[in-house]
């Protein structure tokens, strides 16, 4: 991987290339990606992709490939509640 970047564009910190778990909603779905390579901010955490990674996640979703594991997620919501 290339690293074009030398700062992260959120903070201006420095990046790391290292592998993340990324989780990516699609409409209703969202899917998770293990051992993606990316370069994260050593301050704020944010993750970079190149272009080549970002498109063979989006071909995978888009292609329907079956996963070789599911999980389940709970799912709360902590909008507030009004009262009748």
């Amino acid at each position: 991987m290339k690293q074009h970047q030398k700062q992260c564009p959120e903070c201006g910190g420095g990046l790391n290339q290292q592998a993340i778990t990324h989780t990516q909603p699609w409409g209703e779905k969202l899917y998770r990606f293990e051992n993606v390579p990316a370069f994260v901010c050593t301050q704020c955490g944010h993750a970079l992709f190149e272009a080549a990674v970002s498109q063979e996640m989006d071909n995978i979703i888009r292609g329907h490939r079956r996963p070789p594991k599911y999980e389940k997620v709970p799912v709360f919501s902590l909008e507030p509640q009004t009262k009748s």
